[in-house]
């Protein structure tokens, strides 16, 4: 949140979810299925891929990991105001905004820039479609207006994350996350390449390490009468 080979593995079902998903948050750039993505990085069992986006001088990037945690563990972390800090890096203060519900919620966070960068907010609208025939979760974060008054920081106004959560076992999860951020304001081109690896690279290991915590471990969908997630028993 705060500012990857083949992909076949990413379910069909999920991505045709999405599809019919597009007309909410259409980002034609965040397709993990797209052959222009380009591997940066590949560690710890962690992938980062850069790829151009039209319009824009700021590259998008794509995380992925194969994750020793149960997807409703991860859910739960990313749905946890208190634990941005603890995973996303440059994460220094994120709050749920009243209203909101496990399917669509709004955030309100600040991200931390190293110097001469100032820092960055943001408000983001969080959306959750669970596919019940997969397992499968994808998230969607959207930069909107208003919410929260524009006062100390460089307020990020295009913003466009998913997460794509595809159970591979019980307790083993496929992780992509692909992000286009515009930051805004002066920010040096060598900051904005540093982010680019830094953001996927060390978050993805940090929520790895939440969600194998025991508050978060042990977490379990709550499911509805049509048999969609919608919350945590």
């Amino acid at each position: 949140m705060a500012l990857f080979h083949t992909f076949s593995s990413v379910s069909l079902s999920l991505l045709i979810l999405l599809i019919s998903y597009s007309s909410v948050h259409a980002a034609p750039a965040l397709d993990p299925n797209d052959p222009e993505w380009e591997l940066q990085k590949e560690e710890d069992n962690i992938q980062v891929y850069f790829k151009d986006v039209d319009g824009s001088d700021i590259q998008a990037f794509m995380g992925r990991m194969e994750m020793n945690a149960s997807v409703s563990s991860i859910v739960k972390v990313m749905k946890s105001e208190e634990t941005c800090v603890d995973w996303v890096e440059g994460c220094i203060n994120a709050q749920d905004l009243d209203g909101g519900t496990f399917k669509q919620s709004f955030q309100y966070g600040v991200n931390h820039l190293p110097w001469p960068a100032d820092d960055r907010d943001y408000v983001n609208e969080a959306l959750t479609v669970h596919d019940k025939e997969t397992g499968g979760i994808v998230i969607s974060l959207k930069a909107v207006e208003g919410h929260v008054p524009v006062e100390d920081y460089v307020r990020l106004t295009k913003m466009n994350i998913r997460y794509y959560l595809s159970p591979i076992s019980e307790n083993k999860t496929k992780v992509i996350w692909v992000q286009h951020t515009e930051p805004g304001g002066y920010i040096p081109d060598w900051l904005v390449n540093m982010l680019l690896i830094d953001i996927p690279f060390y978050s993805l290991t940090r929520l790895e390490a939440v969600a194998q915590k025991p508050e978060y471990e042990s977490a379990e969908f709550l499911y509805g009468e049509d048999g969609h997630a919608e919350g945590f028993k």
